[in-house]
C-alpha cells in the first residue's frame, strides 16, 4: 500500500504540473506523431568518452556503448570493467549455488575506496544504503540484518540505460557523501518519435562449462567431486516511447530477470530431495518530459525495482522457505531551465528501500525417538521452521537545486541540498525456538496439538525467545556548495567549496575542491592537477543494532493427573541474556584527501586519444569497531550478568596510490579500439565497519616471519589489500561493425595480475619455549577474462528489425580465481553464454 500511495502521489504531481503548464503556455494544434524504423547501422562503434581538463576524472558511456558491452544478465556495474580505476572482487566468477542465484549488481571499488563508500545516483536519485555493511545469512536469528540488501539500494536493467558516467577523481563540489567514486546512471529520455523495443534472453547450465582451481582439487583429494550446479536464468523486457504531442513525451519500460537454481538439503535431510530456489528482479519505469516553455522542461518519473531471493533455513526439514527482499521505489520530479545566460535545475526525489524478510515464525527441534518422528531426519533430532519475518527499510527524501551563470571573468555554479533519511529495523514479535523433547505416550496437549506438543507422543519443554525490537535512526542533512571556474593567465581554474551538516553525527564539514588545468604547447596536450577532500555519508548500522541480542529462556512442566502428563502454556522464565550493546554516536565524519595529476590529448603519430592519470588518496577517520569492553546489567530473573559492549570509533584508515593509462581510437566508421591499464597499491586497516582496525586488534601480537619473531603489524605492513585491489590491471576492448552494420561485435578482456601477501601459513614454530604462528608470503594468482558479444540483424523491414544476440563470458574457459577453495562447492564458471532475441521499431 505504501508503494502504491507513493506512486500515485508522484503521478498526480506530474499530472497537476502538466495541467498547470498547459493552462499557462500558449496552445498550438498538435501535429501528427511521426513513426520511424530505428536504424543506427551508420554510426561508428561507441567508445568511452574521456573527460579532459578539470573533468579529467570523468568517463562516460553512451547508450550504444552500454548496449554493445552489457553482459547477458543486464548488470550495469559489470560494464565498468572497461575502466582501469574500477576494481571487482576476485570471487566474481564463483559458481556456488548462492552466487548463481544472486541477481544483484556486482560490487565495485573505485580509486581504492571501500565498496560501501561509492555514491550511486539513478536518474538524479541517490540510491545508497546508510545501514549496509555486508550480508547476513538468510536465516539470521540475531536481528543484525538481512540477506538481500546491498550498498547500492536500487538498480535498473542495462537495456534502459541512456548514459553511464563514472567519476573517479577531481570530482566537483556538487557531489558529496562518498570517499570512493561517483556512478551516475541515467535511463534514456523519452523520444520525440514513437518507438517500441522488446527482448528475451536466457542461459542455463547447459550453456556453461565449469572449472575447478588446483587448490580446490587438492582440498577434495581422493574424494568424489560434487555434482555440478544446475541453473536457469531468463531475462525479459520491453520499452515504449509514447510522444503525446510536441511538448509531452512519455516512456514506459518493464524488465524482469529470474534465476532458478537446484539446491539440496543438509546431510540429515537428504530424504526430502532436491528443490529449486529462485531470485527475481524487476524494473517498472514510467517517465515523462513536458516542455513548459522553450527553455523550461518538467521531468517526472517513477521507478519500481523490487527484488526477492529465496533461501531455505539450513539443516531443517520443511516449513523453512525464506524470502529476502531488496530494491524498492524511487521517484523524481524536476524542473530544468534557462534564464538568459543562466541554467538552473530543481529536483524533489524520493527513494524507499525495502529489505524485509518473509519466513515462517520460529523453529521446533524434535527428537526422532518420539512416536511418529522417526523419518523426519537421519539423526537424533529434527528441526522444522525458520527465522521469522523481519523488517528493514530506508526512506530518503531530498530537495536540491543548482544555478550556473557567467559572472565576472568566469562561471559561477551554486547549489543546495536538504535531505531526510529514516532507517528502520524491526522484529515485530518474539521469535521462538522450541527445544527439548519430553517423550511419553501419556502426553496430553491441553491447548491443542501443534509442533510443540503432540498427544501421545511428545511435548517440547524449552523455549528460546529472541526478543522483539524496533530500532530507528533518522538523519536530517543540509548541504551548500559553490564553484567558480575561470581562465586565469592561461590556466583553467575550478575552485569549489562544499559544506555539509547532518544531525546524526552532528558534524560541520567543509570540503575544498580545486582543479587547475592548462593546455600545453606540445601536441594538443592538457595537464590537470587537483587537490580535493571528500566526506563520506553517515552510517547508522551501530544505532540499528541497539535492542538486538536479547534472548530469554522459558521452561514448562506438566501437570500430572492420574497417568496423564498434561501440558499447557505455563511457561516460566529461567534465563535472560542481553549479550551485546552497540553505540555509534560522537564520531567524526570519515574523509578522504586526494591529490591527482592527469595528462590528456590526441596521439600525434598513431591517432586516437589518451589519458594518463595519477591518483593519491588517504582516507582517515573510517568507522571501525572498538575493542570489547564489558558492563554489568540486571537480568529479569533477579540476578546480574556481564555483556559485551562495542563502540564505533574513527580508528580506521585506508590509502590508495594509482597510476592509470587509457587510450581509445576509432578506425573509420566500423572499428573502435580501447586499451587501459592501472598500477596501484591499496591498503586498509579494516574491511568493514564492524571490524577492529588492525592497529588496535593486532597490537602486541608476535609472529615468526623471515626467520625471526616480529610484531605482526610489522610483518603485514606492506600488504596489498586482498580483494578489490589487484596491483596491475590491463584492459582491452574492440568494438566493430560488419556487413553495413548488420553484424556488431565486441570483444573485451581484463588481465588481473597476481601478487603476494604476507599471511599465516598454518604452521607453528617454537622459539624460546613460546609457540608462534609462522607467517610467509602467499601467492594470489593472476587471471584473464575475455568476453565476446555478437549482435546480428536477421530482418529489417518497415515494421521493425529483429536481431539475435549472443554474449559469451570467459571465452577462453579459464580459471578466474586460482585461490578459490570450497570443497563442498568448488566450481567456477568457465565459458558460458547468454542467447537473446530482440525486436525494435
Amino acid at each position: 500500500m505504501r508503494h502504491l500511495l507513493s506512486s500515485a502521489a508522484a503521478v498526480a504531481l506530474l499530472a497537476n504540473a502538466g495541467g498547470a503548464a498547459a493552462q499557462a503556455a500558449p496552445q498550438t494544434p498538435p501535429k501528427p506523431i511521426p513513426t520511424v524504423v530505428i536504424d543506427d547501422s551508420g554510426a561508428a562503434p561507441a567508445a568511452p568518452v574521456y573527460g579532459t581538463g578539470v573533468e579529467a576524472g570523468t568517463t562516460t558511456l553512451n547508450r550504444e556503448a552500454v548496449d554493445s558491452r552489457a553482459p547477458g544478465s543486464g548488470d550495469v556495474n559489470s560494464l565498468l570493467r572497461i575502466l582501469p580505476t574500477v576494481q571487482f572482487s576476485n570471487s566474481a566468477g564463483a559458481a556456488s549455488r548462492e552466487s548463481l542465484q544472486d541477481l544483484r549488481p556486482e560490487t565495485i571499488s573505485i580509486s581504492g575506496g571501500s565498496v560501501n563508500e561509492n555514491l550511486f545516483v539513478l536518474d538524479g536519485v541517490g540510491v545508497n544504503s546508510y545501514m549496509y555493511d555486508g550480508d547476513e545469512g538468510a536465516g539470521d536469528f540475531t536481528g543484525f540484518g538481512v540477506a538481500a540488501a546491498s550498498a547500492q539500494t536500487h538498480w535498473v536493467d542495462a537495456s534502459l540505460v541512456g548514459e553511464l558516467t563514472v567519476r573517479d577523481s577531481n570530482i566537483s563540489a556538487r557531489y558529496g557523501d562518498f570517499t570512493g567514486g561517483v556512478v551516475e546512471i541515467a535511463t534514456r529520455a523519452p523520444s520525440h518519435v514513437f518507438g517500441f523495443e522488446t527482448y528475451y534472453g536466457l542461459t542455463s547450465d547447459g550453456m556453461a562449462e565449469y572449472r575447478v582451481s588446483d587448490l580446490a582439487r587438492t582440498a577434495i583429494g581422493s574424494g568424489a567431486m560434487p555434482a555440478t550446479p544446475e541453473f536457469e536464468k531468463e531475462r525479459f523486457g520491453f520499452s515504449a516511447d509514447l510522444p503525446v504531442n510536441e511538448r509531452l513525451r512519455l516512456l514506459a519500460g518493464y524488465n524482469r530477470s529470474t534465476s532458478t537454481v537446484t539446491n539440496f538439503p543438509g546431510n540429515n535431510y537428504l530424504a526430502y530431495g532436491a528443490f529449486n530456489l529462485r531470485s527475481k528482479g524487476e524494473n517498472v519505469l514510467l517517465k515523462a518530459e513536458y516542455d513548459l516553455a522553450d527553455t523550461v522542461t518538467l521531468t517526472g518519473q517513477v521507478n519500481y525495482t523490487p527484488y526477492e531471493s529465496q533461501a531455505r533455513q539450513i539443516n531443517t526439514a520443511y516449513d523453512n522457505l525464506i524470502t529476502s527482499n531488496g530494491g524498492g521505489l524511487t521517484a523524481r520530479i524536476g524542473l530544468d531551465g534557462e534564464r538568459g545566460t543562466a541554467a538552473w535545475s530543481l529536483d524533489l526525489t524520493y527513494a524507499n528501500t525495502d529489505n524485509t524478510r518473509d519466513a515462517p515464525w520460529g523453529t521446533f527441534n524434535i527428537s526422532t525417538a518420539a512416536p511418529g518422528m522417526a523419518g523426519c531426519s537421519a539423526t537424533t533430532s529434527c528441526t522444522i521452521g525458520a527465522a521469522g519475518d523481519f523488517i528493514q527499510e530506508q526512506d530518503d527524501i531530498r530537495l536540491r537545486g543548482d544555478w550556473t551563470q557567467p559572472l565576472g571573468l568566469g562561471n559561477l555554479s551554486v547549489g543546495f541540498e536538504v535531505s531526510n533519511v529514516k532507517a528502520h529495523r524491526e522484529r515485530p514479535q518474539e521469535l521462538i525456538s522450541h527445544l527439548t523433547s519430553n517423550i511419553s505416550v501419556n502426553t496430553v496437549c491441553v491447548k491443542g496439538e501443534s509442533l510443540a506438543c503432540r498427544n501421545g507422543s511428545y511435548a517440547l519443554t524449552t523455549q528460546l525467545r529472541y526478543g522483539a525490537f524496533d530500532a530507528r535512526a533518522e538523519i536530517n542533512a543540509y548541504a551548500l556548495w559553490a564553484e567558480y571556474q575561470l581562465d586565469l593567465a592561461g590556466f583553467d581554474v575550478r575552485a569549489g567549496l562544499r559544506y555539509d551538516h547532518e544531525d546524526f553525527l552532528d558534524n560541520h564539514n567543509i570540503a575544498p575542491r580545486l582543479s587547475v588545468s592548462r593546455d600545453l604547447p606540445w601536441a594538443g596536450m592538457n595537464l590537470t592537477a587537483g587537490l580535493n577532500r571528500y566526506y563520506n555519508r553517515s552510517f547508522v548500522g551501530y544505532a540499528l543494532r541497539e535492542g538486538a541480542g536479547v534472548t530469554r529462556t522459558y521452561t514448562r512442566t506438566p501437570t500430572i493427573v492420574g497417568t496423564e502428563r498434561r501440558w499447557s502454556d505455563n511457561w516460566v522464565l529461567s534465563s535472560h541474556t542481553d549479550s551485546n550493546r552497540y553505540s555509534g554516536l560522537g564520531l567524526d565524519t570519515p574523509y578522504s584527501d586526494e591529490a591527482t595529476l592527469a595528462l590528456t590529448g590526441p596521439f600525434a603519430w598513431i591517432g586516437g586519444e589518451y589519458r594518463i592519470k595519477g591518483v593519491l588518496r588517504d582516507t582517515r577517520d573510517m568507522i571501525a569497531r572498538s575493542v570489547r569492553t564489558t558492563e554489568t546489567y540486571d537480568r529479569e530473573t533477579g540476578t546480574t550478568a556481564t555483556r559485551s559492549v562495542y563502540t564505533a570509533t574513527n580508528d580506521g584508515e585506508r590509502s590508495y596510490r594509482g597510476l592509470s593509462l587509457e587510450y581509445t581510437r576509432r578506425f573509420g566508421d566500423n572499428h573502435t579500439l580501447t586499451m587501459s591499464t592501472n598500477f596501484s597499491h591499496t591498503d586498509a586497516t579494516n574491511l568493514n565497519y564492524f571490524a577492529m582496525a588492525d592497529e588496535i586488534e593486532l597490537s602486541g601480537q608476535k609472529v615468526f616471519y623471515n626467520g625471526e619473531v616480529v610484531d605482526l603489524l610489522e610483518a603485514i605492513a606492506d600488504n596489498q589489500l586482498q580483494d578489490y585491489a589487484s596491483p596491475f590491471i590491463l584492459n582491452g576492448d574492440w568494438s566493430a561493425r560488419w556487413f553495413d552494420g548488420r553484424v556488431r561485435t565486441n570483444v573485451n578482456a581484463r588481465y588481473r595480475e597476481g601478487y603476494q601477501r604476507v599471511a599465516d601459513t598454518g604452521v607453528n614454530t617454537t622459539v624460546g619455549g613460546v609457540s608462534y604462528d609462522v607467517y610467509g608470503k602467499v601467492d594470489i594468482k593472476d587471471s584473464v577474462d575475455v568476453n565476446l558479444s555478437t549482435q546480428v540483424d536477421v530482418a529489417r523491414t518497415a515494421y521493425g528489425s529483429v536481431s539475435l544476440d549472443l554474449r559469451v563470458n570467459n571465452l577462453f574457459n579459464t580459471v578466474l580465481n586460482d585461490n578459490y577453495i570450497s570443497p563442498a562447492q568448488p566450481y567456477q564458471l568457465g565459458r558460458n553464454a547468454w542467447a537473446s532475441v530482440k525486436f525494435r521499431y
